[in-house]
């Protein structure tokens, strides 16, 4: 490739912000190397896209509307949350495909995360390269934990084994026919394992840290790390909130994301009662579930966006739900954490952090009690320290970013 070409990149993403965040960050990134990005993502995030300069592209679903209308759904049961990814599967895949396909005619490369599951058929439609970025290693199958769909982790080896091959039979049955059907409708040939065709047999990266989230040896080092792609929003502090921050001690940050549905809608109470059993003023990230509304205690903040990157190092610990994106800010911000998760990755980053002594024992958001959580922001704040800062140095010292721009330029350059 001629080493002064620009090229033009689609980023398709579905998902949450912490889907929509790290493609921000490689927008950003693909600019810094004279490239031209499009970012095809939920038209709930068109204005923030746009407000930063990037052309933009809808790709799906409202992902607020839908998390709100289905979260309940997909909380601890695996069940009830293949019943709803089946019915996303078939409204979703065809809809992507439609949506994509003139967005991609006339780029040079196709870069996917999240949910948007039509890209690669889509590229592949248009002989045009992809490459792959998973924000979790639970995406891929290992005895070492379980699918992402099951909440259940320390599990012994064999049982998460026979996990991963009951829930490639199911993924199989909730979304292969519906991807099917719409690479019949591009000419190509139909695919007979639906997680082997997303995750396997062509160019993947892993952005997430490889000490924290090793990879299992049988991948036999098919998945290469670029660890986390860190978006550094240009948003100052609002004025009051630096000014309160620096008018007592750290606070407790409270704030759950995106997430929405049972788990949150019983959370604010517990919140007020735990963090004001140990003394200390809190910050309420307000997120898609809208927390602080309520009654708060005097001298609290709500605050509904404010960059994690310049919040959290002023803390004294992070209460979330283990997001990959939240995650990440507080480990690069080297605060210690509370994790509290509801859905899908949540459970195994929660996990991992755990292992790794950085933060505690996790219980479900949906299951934890007050005093249960009151307790688990004191032991956060009494665990060694050593582990989260080494992770924190580490976090400073990577180039996820760049990483992944120069594996774009390979895969055009090939």
């Amino acid at each position: 490739m001629n080493p002064n070409r620009s090229l033009r990149v689609v980023l398709a993403t579905v998902g949450s912000r912490g889907d929509v965040q790290p493609m921000l960050a490689l927008a950003h990134a693909f600019v810094a190397h004279g490239h031209v990005p499009l970012i095809a993502a939920p038209p709930n995030f068109e204005t923030w896209v746009r407000s930063l300069g990037f052309d933009f592209a809808p790709l799906g679903v409202d992902m607020q509307v839908f998390l709100a209308e289905h979260c309940d759904a997909m909380t601890g049961n695996p069940v009830k949350m293949a019943q709803e990814m089946s019915l996303y599967f078939s409204e979703q895949i065809p809809l992507q495909a439609q949506q994509l396909t003139p967005v991609c005619r006339g780029a040079d490369a196709v870069l996917w995360g999240g949910l948007a599951i039509a890209t690669r058929s889509v590229a592949e439609h248009l002989h045009l390269p992809v490459l792959g970025v998973l924000y979790t290693t639970c995406l891929l199958p290992s005895s070492q934990h379980p699918p992402v769909s099951i909440p259940w982790h320390g599990l012994p080896n064999w049982m998460n084994d026979l996990l991963w091959r009951a829930t490639g039979l199911l993924g199989d049955s909730l979304g292969l026919d519906s991807l099917n059907t719409m690479r019949a409708s591009f000419g190509l040939p139909p695919v007979d394992h639906l997680r082997r065709y997303l995750f396997e047999n062509y160019p993947l990266v892993i952005a997430a840290d490889e000490v924290l989230f090793p990879p299992d040896p049988l991948w036999q080092g098919r998945y290469p790390y670029a660890n986390f792609i860190f978006f550094d929003d240009p948003t100052p502090l609002d004025p009051d909130l630096d000014a309160w921050l620096s008018d007592g001690e750290p606070p407790v940050f409270v704030g759950f994301g995106s997430m929405s549905g049972e788990g949150t809608d019983r959370v604010e109470g517990m919140i007020v009662e735990a963090v004001s059993a140990t003394g200390r003023r809190c910050i309420v990230g307000a997120g898609w579930a809208g927390l602080g509304a309520g009654a708060l205690p005097p001298g609290w903040r709500v605050v509904r966006d404010a960059p994690h990157a310049l919040l959290f190092p002023r803390t004294a610990v992070v209460v979330h739900h283990g997001g990959s994106g939240t995650t990440a800010s507080a480990l690069r911000a080297g605060v210690p954490q509370v994790l509290l998760p509801l859905i899908l990755d949540q459970f195994h980053h929660a996990h991992r952090l755990h292992l790794a002594g950085i933060a505690p024992h996790p219980v479900p958001m949906e299951k934890i009690t007050a005093a249960e959580l009151a307790d688990a922001i004191r032991t956060a704040l009494e665990l060694p320290e050593g582990p989260r800062l080494e992770a924190a140095a580490r976090l400073r010292a990577s180039h996820g970013r760049g990483e992944i721009v120069q594996r774009v330029e390979v895969l055009v350059a090939a």
